[in-house]
């Protein structure tokens, strides 16, 4: 059980040091290319081999499934959470991106595969969209339309997190398989796009001398390996220790570890509505997860299957 904790513990610092590091690159040199960069390359080279290894498998899977994964987690995903962190600050994107996540992921079983919601999940639920609510009420009252863009990319974030959790469960496919696969997308595209012009790259449009080495390997470290390797390992370890739904509670104080962090390293205090918003949102997460009514079947969901 200790080593399932602690593996949890890793995974809850490594999902915040990915807010965190959003967030840098809003306020340096390094444009959101850079990042998407730092956080592609180096899964994309090191999982290159398993990728290939299960092309078959891969090639087996309905494109609208492996679609949705490079959609919902690889390069489009990033660039809209960039991009909201460049108009809010951390504690609100760390809340509306992991925290609402149940609330897309429900609205999504419920819609296309009719499944049921007790109502222990519907109460849970109901606070995060409470929470969600709160959050959007700051930008409106104080008609910050910067902060309120921000607000609906780490919606739309979160919704496309959604869609890649629901593709990646029909997929079957090995996690560390579809993490490859979307890291491998995404850095093809990526490059198409930097060489068009369509994303402006920092690093591509000087010379080597002037990039911000120690800046730039702080995203390779955070984003690069420790979102996009370590914490596929420790999150996949932590699961099958303490099981899916402990794993699911301990996720939801991702949006409090990411806030206490960035007060430390940017000096980012939420507001006392923030506070609010930010607790609301972090307990109807924890409670939709299940945690405290584990014999409840309405919340097992079971995707359909598809022919190979």
């Amino acid at each position: 059980m200790a080593s399932g904790y602690l593996a949890m513990v890793a995974t809850l610092l490594l999902w915040s040091g990915f807010f965190l590091s959003l967030r840098s690159g809003a306020h340096s040199e390094l444009l959101t290319g850079d990042i998407a960069l730092a956080r592609f390359i180096v899964p994309c080279l090191v999982l290159l081999p398993i990728v290939y290894k299960a092309r078959q498998q891969i090639w087996s899977v309905p494109k609208r499934y492996l679609l949705g994964m490079f959609i919902g987690s690889g390069l489009p995903y990033l660039l809209i959470a960039g991009t909201g962190m460049q108009s809010a600050p951390v504690s609100d994107g760390s809340a509306l991106i992991p925290g609402t996540l149940p609330l897309f992921v429900s609205a999504i079983a419920v819609l296309l595969f009719k499944q049921p919601l007790s109502a222990h999940r519907v109460f849970g639920l109901g606070l995060v969209v409470l929470g969600i609510t709160t959050f959007l009420s700051q930008s409106l009252v104080s008609v910050q339309n910067e902060l309120l863009q921000g607000h609906v990319l780490f919606l739309l974030g979160s919704a496309m997190w959604a869609m890649f959790t629901i593709c990646a469960r029909v997929s079957n496919l090995n996690p560390l398989v579809a993490s490859g696969l979307v890291s491998l997308l995404s850095a093809l595209c990526l490059a198409v796009f930097i060489a068009t012009g369509h994303i402006d790259s920092f690093l591509v449009q000087h010379p080597i001398a002037q990039w911000p080495w120690q800046e730039l390997f702080g995203h390779v470290m955070l984003q690069g390996v420790g979102a996009g390797l370590i914490a596929a390992f420790t999150y996949l370890h932590a699961i099958s220790i303490l099981g899916a739904e402990r794993t699911a509670a301990f996720g939801a104080a991702t949006p409090a570890i990411a806030t206490l962090l960035a007060i430390a390293v940017f000096s980012e205090y939420p507001s006392s509505t923030g506070w609010v918003a930010l607790g609301l949102v972090c307990c109807g997460s924890l409670i939709a997860s299940n945690i405290f009514l584990k014999r409840d079947r309405s919340l097992q969901y079971q995707p359909p299957s598809f022919k190979r």
